[in-house]
């Protein structure tokens, strides 16, 4: 056992499980490992893990729990790319939580994080993220792309979004230390699948 299994035994069993998962191609024993393994190592990345396997063995309610918890544990943790895609079947139940989550942020986090609504005008609606994880737009979209799939499940559709992007310098010789990077106008179906991204910046 190495020194940090001996200080948190928990994480072993954990790991354990999480490899036997990934070993097995049997959806729904898949499932119940990395659920396993969520409830021993607590955090919000076991929980999205457990959460996207879940969704694949088609226990959407217990996918949308383990989704539920990961947000309470770290709102701002975003699920992979192949994850999101495991989880869009669970994303009706949870879209107004997630976006809540990625709203008020994660005041244990050194990161500054601030997305705020800004109301709607001629069908569009519009948010404001300002960040500094990201000093580019094109290092932003994965965010937006989140942030839009969460918007469009939580408003009619089809429907656009507009998100004014800036970005925190912590430079002490910025003028200021809020930079405009631009912003991304992002549309979505009747079904609310991304149909386009438009990033201007």
């Amino acid at each position: 056992m190495n020194s940090i299994t001996r200080l948190f035994p928990w994480l072993g069993g954990a790991g354990r499980l999480r490899r036997r998962a990934r070993s097995t191609r049997d959806a729904n024993e898949r499932a119940a490992l990395l659920l396993r393994a969520a409830e021993l190592d607590d955090t919000a990345g076991a929980h999205l893990e457990a959460a996207a396997a879940l969704a694949q063995a088609g226990r959407l309610a217990e996918s949308a729990a383990c989704w539920r918890r990961a947000i309470r544990l770290d709102p701002l943790r975003m699920p992979g790319e192949a994850q999101i895609a495991a989880l869009l079947p669970v994303l009706p139940q949870v879209a107004s939580e997630v976006l809540g989550g990625l709203s008020r942020g994660n005041p244990r986090s050194r990161k500054h994080w601030k997305l705020e609504r800004r109301g709607s005008f001629d069908g569009e609606v519009r948010w404001r993220l300002e960040q500094e994880a990201f000093d580019t737009m094109a290092g932003l979209v994965p965010t937006l792309r989140y942030i839009a799939l969460a918007v469009a499940h939580s408003s009619p559709a089809p429907g656009r979004l507009r998100i004014d992007c800036d970005c925190l310098t912590r430079d002490s010789e910025a003028y200021l230390p809020i930079e405009q990077l631009g912003e991304a106008v992002i549309t979505w179906d009747e079904t609310r699948r991304i149909t386009n991204v438009r990033v201007q910046g």
